[in-house]
């Protein structure tokens, strides 16, 4: 018999030893103050980004694993701020409240939508950028952009015909 055990081990690091800054370039720095290590331009990706928004931030560097952030909270203000404005702009996932029309045009779908950020116009290519999910939506437009309808059940009657013709 095969052995198919996979061991895994998971860099928990201490909040109270991390910074991280922005530099002049817009990149995301990380110091360990407890090593000295200072690493730039890191990534950060959040292991459920839908679900759980506080919770276990990865950090890479050059495709190593440095560690996990296990509380977002826990982190200094100032290092919570920097993350949350990275995390801001690489989540940004609106939510759809209200669609105004779907319509085909130049063999796209163009959507009017109203959003948790106001009124957003986008397209899409095909019903594979749509998926539905129980009564969750994603939809991912032309230019990778994300969206979301948290229950599609709960959507203006008006609202649920738009949407029917595409799911």
């Amino acid at each position: 018999m095969i052995n198919t055990a996979i061991e895994m081990e998971l860099n928990f690091l201490d909040p109270a030893d991390t910074e991280f800054t922005i530099d002049k370039f817009t990149g995301l720095n990380y110091k360990n103050k407890a090593t000295g290590e200072t690493f730039e331009d890191v990534q950060v990706k959040l292991m459920f980004p839908l679900t759980n928004k506080n919770h276990y931030l990865v950090i890479s560097h050059e495709g190593r694993e440095l560690g996990i952030i296990q509380n977002l909270d826990d982190l200094a203000p100032e290092s919570r701020r920097v993350i949350d404005e990275i995390l801001e702009k690489r989540y940004f996932v609106p939510e759809i409240l209200q669609i105004h029309s779907v319509e085909e045009k130049y063999r796209l779908i163009h959507w009017k939508v109203t959003t948790d950020r106001g009124p957003m116009e986008f397209y899409t290519r095909t019903r594979n950028d749509i998926i539905v999910k129980g009564t969750r939506v994603y939809i991912r437009d032309i230019d990778s952009n994300r969206y979301y309808i948290k229950d599609h059940t709960k959507l203006s009657p008006q609202s649920q015909r738009e949407l029917s013709s595409e799911i």
